[in-house]
């Protein structure tokens, strides 16, 4: 049976139709599938797509980042992230923790992996990773608490809140790199859940197996100025392709700049920022350019601190420029 979207009452018109667009967009696909979080940072760690890229470069590390897509309006989806990596003794091996918490409206889907990695020399300057992740989700829809249709009749389908637990879920990863560029092409979700729930005649958003490729090369020797051209080709499926385009550029080893096509119409800004020696700081703003969809809105908000540490205290560790 296919799922009815709720009528969600706001406290602005405007508000009402912007969720109601929302709702239709993330959920009403033809497979009515729920797509993976949009990360805008994604070409300083992709961990979280890639489960080859953690312990990639030396240090142990720490990224708490949040993303708030359209602010301005309530139960606009939300998307809050922890993951941590760590190299094993030495860089041919490395693990990682990802834990993703996404939120729109009542429903709330909590995701929890771990990544294991094995990296080989390919030739003096060029490396081979390869990535695997593996863990479990959690699901968890509140139907009782919407408000339905102004009519006031009640919808059985609506009468039963939905919680699942602990749905496997696993992924691979690849990954080619030097120090001048790297290519990434991952499948984090091998498996499809369902996200069935204990009652007749009731299923949930079904997840998508996207899969990534992401790649980028660094142009520049000198510390004062380096450009970083990326770009992200991702797709799935029954799904559109999505391309996202980027130019980064990196000053005195201390600032990143960049901005972002994607080519669902949206524009992106980032900025990176080191403001300590074990610390980072980056925000990402994007801004649709469909002006239908706009004009309800003040943006997608991302924000990143990053915290990275030579816990092996070796002599000499990589410079991080992806």
């Amino acid at each position: 049976m296919k799922r009815r979207i709720p009528y969600l009452t706001t406290r602005k018109p405007t508000n009402r139709t912007l969720l109601l667009l929302m709702l239709a967009v993330l959920w009403a696909m033809p497979s009515f599938s729920q797509s993976d979080p949009i990360f805008t940072q994604y070409m300083n760690s992709i961990q979280t797509v890639n489960p080859a890229y953690a312990g990639m470069w030396d240090k142990v590390g720490m990224q708490v980042f949040t993303r708030q897509y359209y602010v301005g309006h309530d139960r606009a989806p939300l998307t809050r992230a922890i993951m941590f990596y760590k190299p094993i003794k030495n860089e041919n091996n490395a693990i990682g923790l990802d834990i993703t918490d996404d939120r729109l409206a009542y429903e709330k889907k909590l995701t929890i992996t771990a990544d294991y990695v094995y990296q080989v020399r390919l030739d003096w300057k060029t490396n081979l990773r390869l990535g695997l992740k593996a863990g479990i989700v959690n699901y968890d829809n509140l139907l009782t608490q919407y408000d339905l249709y102004p009519d006031g009749i009640e919808d059985p389908m609506f009468m039963n809140d939905v919680e699942i637990k602990l749905m496997p879920t696993w992924g691979i990863g690849a990954m080619v790199y030097t120090k001048d560029y790297f290519i990434s092409l991952s499948i984090p979700k091998i498996i499809a859940n369902n996200f069935q729930a204990n009652r007749t005649n009731y299923s949930s958003l079904a997840e998508m197996q996207y899969a990534y490729l992401i790649g980028g090369y660094l142009f520049g020797t000198q510390r004062q100025i380096r450009f970083k051209p990326t770009f992200m080709l991702k797709g799935a499926i029954g799904a559109p392709l999505q391309l996202d385009l980027s130019a980064n550029f990196m000053l005195y080893d201390k600032l990143w700049l960049g901005a972002i096509y994607r080519t669902t119409h949206t524009v992106a800004g980032v900025v990176q920022l080191e403001v300590m020696r074990h610390l980072k700081i980056g925000y990402a703003f994007d801004y649709s350019l469909a002006q239908e969809f706009s004009k309800y809105h003040y943006g997608t908000h991302e924000l990143r601190l990053i915290y990275e540490y030579d816990f092996y205290r070796r002599p000499y560790t990589k410079k991080r420029y992806f």
